[in-house]
């Protein structure tokens, strides 16, 4: 297997562990499926980039991005996944949930970053995450899967009536509970 087709196999079986971070446990188990325009893999750089209206797909796990680059490490294994877009977009249905839009979570950035090690996701950019019509909003999320943590924060800037800078704020939308 020469080296190039080899560092996409790695990074495919990869993947796998990629969904489980929010995942329904059964994704782990359909194959990924990967369509871009072009594909580039640099086993030197450890490194795998998908561009032009990338779409990931296994079993509920949806990702997209204008580009999409996962790294990995000496042993072939996911380190870091990248995906940029205007905006990058992921959805997943959780287990025990079933298969309705609504329950699907969903997250979109300008910059997508998962870190495997951590379990931890950071949307950068016109941030949202969100699962049917609670959300939140900012310039920056970072959610820790592992300790089901989530941390919102926008530092951006928006011009006020009088000319000054106010600086953005975080927008979170709770739907109230419907009586069964």
């Amino acid at each position: 297997m020469t080296p190039f087709r080899n560092s996409f196999v790695v990074i495919f079986s990869s993947l796998l562990y990629c969904g489980g971070v929010l995942a329904l446990s059964t994704d782990r188990e359909q194959p990924i499926n990967i369509e871009a325009d072009r594909a580039e893999a640099d086993d030197l750089k450890r490194t795998t980039i998908y561009r032009g209206d990338v779409v990931i797909t296994q079993g509920t796990l949806k990702i997209t991005g204008e580009t999409v680059t996962i790294y990995y490490d000496e042993k072939g294994d996911l380190t870091k996944l990248v995906s940029v877009g205007s905006p990058a977009r992921f959805h997943q249905l959780p287990d025990g949930k079933p298969d309705l839009p609504g329950n699907y979570q969903k997250a979109q950035a300008r910059r997508m970053e998962y870190y495997k090690d951590q379990d931890l996701i950071v949307l950068l950019g016109n941030a949202v995450y969100g699962q049917g019509g609670d959300r939140v909003a900012a310039e920056r999320i970072v959610y820790d899967s592992r300790r089901s943590r989530m941390k919102a924060e926008s530092r951006s800037a928006a011009a006020t009536e009088e000319g000054r800078e106010k600086p953005a704020r975080v927008k979170i939308k709770i739907e109230p509970k419907k009586d069964k």
